[in-house]
């Protein structure tokens, strides 16, 4: 499953955090930090395990507990790691 506007906003070099908060509004359900997962797994090709590593920022809720701009700063990284 591909979302052409996820992977627009990606390839624009949106911030972690506006990637974020497209996720939280395109479903029908809440964003887990296991649907966050699958997200970036199945649709930028972005692995688990590099994936999680920004959980650390967020509480259980995907709340930021640390500044947006480390977040962004650290997740621009991550996303710099989806497949073309």
């Amino acid at each position: 499953m591909s979302d052409d506007e996820l992977l627009s906003r990606v390839d624009a070099g949106a911030s972690y955090m506006e990637i974020l908060e497209y996720l939280r509004t395109r479903g029908p359900r809440p964003l887990t930090p296991i649907g966050l997962l699958s997200i970036f797994h199945k649709e930028l090709g972005i692995s688990f395990i590099k994936a999680r590593t920004m959980f650390e920022y967020f509480d259980p809720q995907l709340r930021p507990i640390v500044d947006t701009a480390l977040i962004n700063e650290r997740g621009r990284l991550l996303l710099l790691e989806r497949r073309s």
